[in-house]
């Protein structure tokens, strides 16, 4: 597809949806604003951000797309230090009031969008819709409207079904130290995943589907190597991070954070195989599969949680996660077939649980301490890649191929 028609539809798309978007959230404040009473502060600032975060993200796929992962990370970087440093500045100084820190937020990311444009040739382009690859790009994301939906049902369900079966307390207990577990592994595992997909889409050529399967088996197997540290430490320091990040009441949901971890790295790691289809524009089959993992998430959560409380609900968050793995390695089969690195997967097995031993002993005895696992999270990776050394999973140019990875 010829680049510049791309993003120019891109961009006449985003001014599209953004005039929508004013004339629906403009009339709405007109007629009902005054209803709002002390809400009406955060309407305007909310549909600013929808407006302009709206704008961002799409630039910065674009911008990811053509490999520039420094120029990225910078982008990021100064939007994210734009956001802090404007919210507060605003807050103190500007207007005090909680809105101040949306506003922030949308002079930040508008300072990101500026930088992009005037760093990257590539993004200069005027807006302007392309017929034909309107239509190529729509059929290709209208029916990931239903994964895009699916994805947060399946991170929120349960939360709604806790609070109907058991109660808020057990909700509050739930969800905090839920968030700790899934924010932890997903920023160790987005970055992986973001620097993976575009090298593969990028070598797709419409034909070439040994290469692509046996990259996303490379991918794969690094993705395993790296991730499963990364669990098993979470793992090990559930105790510490609930005890530092949360308050005494929630100190006894630590037991949900290695679950909830695990289901994590399932999602993550089913994001590697959908690549497959994704290239091949299978949305719709990604949408169907994800929304009936939804269901099969909300039917085996009910009798989990009755019996085990918050406890069941993080089981079937990590089942559910599975199940969409299972779907996703099933359906590849067709054609670009997620090809798994069987040898692999037992080898982090088996040097996760030794990585593992140690702080589960501890756990086990009651000879926890904090400083304990603190000190020994230090040893953890090293007992784990020594073991995978030993078993000849990784040799030395593994390493070097990995360290140039990441």
């Amino acid at each position: 597809m010829d680049e510049r028609r791309v993003i120019g539809t891109v961009y006449a798309v985003v001014m599209g949806i953004n005039i929508v978007l004013i004339t629906i959230g403009g009339s709405l404040y007109l007629f009902a604003g005054s209803s709002l009473d002390e809400y009406q502060p955060f309407y305007v600032a909310t549909l600013a951000f929808l407006m302009i975060q709206g704008a961002f993200r799409p630039m910065i796929a674009l911008l990811r797309a053509t490999l520039k992962s420094k120029v990225v990370t910078l982008f990021m970087m100064v939007r994210a230090v734009s956001m802090l440093v404007l919210s507060v500045l605003i807050v103190l100084f500007v207007y005090d009031h909680i809105a101040g820190w949306i506003w922030g937020r949308i002079i930040g990311i508008s300072i990101g969008i500026l930088l992009i444009v005037a760093v990257s040739d590539a993004l200069r382009v005027m807006p302007r819709i392309d017929r034909g690859t309107l239509i190529k790009i729509s059929g290709y994301g209208l029916p990931m409207v239903g994964w895009i939906m699916g994805d947060p049902l399946l991170n929120q369900a349960d939360r709604f079904l806790i609070e109907v079966l058991r109660d808020s307390a057990t909700v509050g207990i739930y969800a905090s130290n839920y968030s700790l577990a899934d924010r932890g592994m997903r920023l160790v595992m987005i970055p992986l995943l973001d620097a993976i997909q575009p090298i593969v889409i990028n070598k797709w050529n419409g034909d070439n589907v040994k290469e692509i399967e046996g990259l996303l088996r490379q991918f794969t197997r690094y993705f395993l190597i790296l991730s499963v540290p990364a669990l098993v430490l979470l793992g090990a320091l559930s105790r510490p991070l609930s005890e530092v990040f949360l308050g005494q009441e929630f100190h006894e949901g630590f037991i949900v954070i290695p679950v909830v971890g695990a289901g994590v790295l399932m999602w993550s790691f089913s994001n590697i195989g959908q690549i497959g289809l994704e290239i091949q524009e299978r949305t719709a089959l990604m949408s169907r599969g994800l929304l009936l993992c939804v269901v099969f998430n909300v039917v085996a959560n009910v009798p989990l949680i009755i019996a085990y409380g918050y406890v069941g609900a993080a089981v079937g968050t990590f089942l559910s996660y599975g199940a969409y793995s299972v779907f996703v390695f099933w359906s590849s089969r067709e054609r670009i077939e997620w090809d798994l690195p069987v040898r692999t997967i037992w080898s982090v097995f088996l040097a996760g649980s030794a990585m593992a031993a140690i702080p589960l002993f501890l756990y086990v005895t009651n000879r926890y301490t904090m400083i304990r696992l603190l000190l020994l999270s230090f040893f953890l990776p090293f007992i784990y890649f020594l073991v995978l050394y030993q078993i000849g999973e990784i040799t030395r140019d593994n390493i070097a191929q990995i360290r140039e990875f990441v």
